[in-house]
């Protein structure tokens, strides 16, 4: 008995270590998992999701139970994690698929029918960054400092105790102090999910521990009640992540989320210049979005600087006939030439590139002349312009569609990013 008291904890700490080094090794090797693992409606959300309301299960036992000591608290813990479990599915909207009501769909920043979103989302907001840091500095307070101080019989941890605050199982201290560390997402790569689902796991492996220490005493070994649970849950991920996969209207709305997911982690291996990364990632989004141009040449960049020139030609020939094909069909249409001077340009094809690039400036140049006003047309005289060897008039181009429309953070950025160029080259 005394040996199987110690397999508990050996089996929080093992599931804790486990849990992120299937995410460190996912992050560098295997990009989809990583993603799978954090994005939502996906392995990792749901696994959130489950374990909240494990939570909040547990939780309200502990809270009907008249022996439990610290009822108080379990009642408070069991309507948060109900709230938490309720957000996390939107409500029921990720599972029936109901349409976002009037205002969550005005002031959601992820168009959403739930609350959280309406203060927090993927972008960076104020309220946002506030939460995230007293939601990280509550963990370290609940998770480390607490059962720490009540170790040493710290007199206000003591009170704590009296008052009715159960301490968590010092085993699931780590969990807690990853979860503070990822929450602040110091790498850029959606920690803070993973953070969430340490804190989800902790919560129910706490609730469970009192659980279990009123209901069969505080003697028994309860390594079994926590791998059953884990593997409950483990099973119910599964489960539903794959029937989601298998309606085609969640399938559509999940691959658009991959999409943009596969998209921002470019960014983010490019960040770390992690080519490998990078390759894969694209790869993945190229098998979302097959006919995409500009990932075509991406993905043969990468493969060029992996020292891979087959592949590199085998993607850059994807492009370009991907690019023959829309010309074919409307050789009029100034990205179609624009699109085709790139990849012949990168395929070393001299001759069709600046056949392609005149026509691209050609055809540009008659619509911003027939269409002075429009933004949109000295936008794609600047594309043209850059592909001719006009750089100063790109430039003019750029800075005319910036003026046309200010608000638009697209020709802004274009923008800026060529006159930063021209300046550097003059440097």
């Amino acid at each position: 008995m005394k040996n199987n008291r110690h397999i508990t904890p050996i089996f929080l700490i093992t599931t804790t270590i486990g849990i992120i080094a299937f995410y460190i090794i996912s992050a560098i090797f295997y990009p989809k998992l990583y993603i799978f693992g954090t994005y939502e409606d996906l392995y990792g959300e749901w696994a959130q999701t489950f374990f909240f309301l494990a939570t909040f299960i547990f939780a309200l036992l502990n809270a009907i139970n008249k022996n439990q000591t610290y009822r108080w608290f379990f009642s408070l813990l069991a309507i948060a994690s109900f709230y938490v479990f309720m957000e996390e599915i939107s409500w029921g909207q990720r599972l029936i698929g109901f349409d976002t009501p009037g205002y969550f769909h005005r002031n959601s920043y992820q168009d959403e029918a739930n609350l959280h979103n309406l203060l927090t989302g993927p972008v960076k907001v104020w309220t946002k960054t506030v939460l995230t840091y007293l939601i990280s500095c509550g963990l370290v307070g609940y998770g480390i400092l607490y059962p720490l101080c009540l170790n040493i019989e710290f007199k206000p941890a003591m009170k704590l105790a009296e008052w009715g605050v159960p301490p968590p199982p010092m085993a699931l201290m780590l969990a807690f102090l990853l979860a503070a560390i990822l929450e602040l997402e110091p790498f850029g790569f959606n920690e803070a999910e993973i953070a969430e689902l340490l804190v989800a796991l902790a919560l129910t492996f706490t609730a469970l521990h009192y659980y279990l220490q009123v209901s069969r005493g505080q003697k028994t070994a309860d390594f079994i009640p926590h791998l059953g649970l884990f593997s409950v849950v483990v099973s119910l991920v599964i489960v539903t992540t794959q029937a989601l996969l298998h309606i085609p209207s969640q399938r559509e709305m999940i691959e658009h989320r991959l999409a943009n997911g596969y998209e921002k982690f470019v960014d983010r291996y490019e960040g770390y210049n992690y080519t490998v990364g990078v390759v894969e990632t694209l790869q993945l989004f190229n098998q979302l979005n097959p006919h995409n141009t500009v990932i075509l040449r991406k993905i043969a960049d990468n493969f060029e600087v992996l020292g891979e020139h087959d592949k590199a030609l085998q993607f850059i020939q994807a492009a370009i006939d991907e690019g023959l094909k829309r010309y074919r069909e409307d050789p009029l249409n100034i990205q179609t030439n624009v699109s085709l001077a790139k990849s012949y340009r990168q395929a070393g094809d001299y001759g069709k590139m600046e056949f392609y690039s005149a026509e691209a400036y050609r055809l540009a140049k008659a619509k911003q002349e027939e269409y002075p006003d429009k933004a949109y047309w000295a936008y794609w005289l600047a594309k043209a312009c850059e592909q001719t060897h006009r750089q100063h008039e790109a430039l003019q181009f750029y800075r005319k569609a910036h003026k046309l429309e200010p608000g638009s953070s697209h020709y802004r950025d274009a923008y800026y990013q060529k006159k930063a160029i021209m300046i550097n080259n003059e440097d």
